[in-house]
């Protein structure tokens, strides 16, 4: 029988028989996506002007991650194999930023960010240093955060975004 399971950090809903391994819409381990009747938003907490301060970097971030992986989508061959696993990020990414623009209740910039390389080995590269460097940032916004729901929010993002960058790791070898 299908259950209901919500995402605790983008509050997408998954239905199946099992508790899915990851959110597929934000990247959130499994220990974050629980049973619907228990879900309440992570969002809608005062944050300290630090918190916000790191969000926003966060939402600059990410805006600049969808945008970069929105373009190497469109750049390779439509249901290439480099076409679906770049718009799966993309859309990974777009969830991130519109949690972080939840987190400082602002509306969604628009997605403007860089542009392919010209190669999948020069964006695969490219996507290795800007996903370390968000681990990075997170791991140190996650130490400066005071609350509970933001350190939530960089917990789930140090997971995405190590597997993000596993994934480009990967594709090098």
């Amino acid at each position: 029988m299908l259950k209901l399971f919500i995402c605790r950090i983008c509050g997408e809903p998954h239905l199946a028989e099992e508790q899915p391994t990851d959110c597929q819409f934000c990247g959130a381990p499994k220990n974050f996506l629980g049973m619907a009747e228990d879900y309440s938003v992570l969002w809608g907490v005062e944050l300290t002007e630090q918190e916000k301060t790191d969000m926003k970097a966060t939402l600059d971030l990410e805006v600049n991650a969808t945008a970069y992986y929105t373009d190497i989508s469109k750049s390779n061959e439509k249901y290439s194999k480099y076409n679906r696993m770049f718009k799966q990020l993309a859309r990974i990414e777009k969830e991130h930023a519109e949690v972080a623009a939840k987190f400082l209740d602002v509306p969604l910039p628009e997605f403007i960010g860089e542009k392919s390389k010209g190669s999948i080995k020069a964006d695969l590269e490219k996507t290795k240093e800007l996903e370390t460097h968000a681990t990075v940032l997170y791991k140190q916004f996650l130490a400066n955060a005071t609350s509970g729901k933001v350190k939530i929010f960089y917990t789930a993002l140090v997971h995405a975004e190590n597997g993000h960058r596993e994934i480009a790791e990967a594709e090098l070898e």
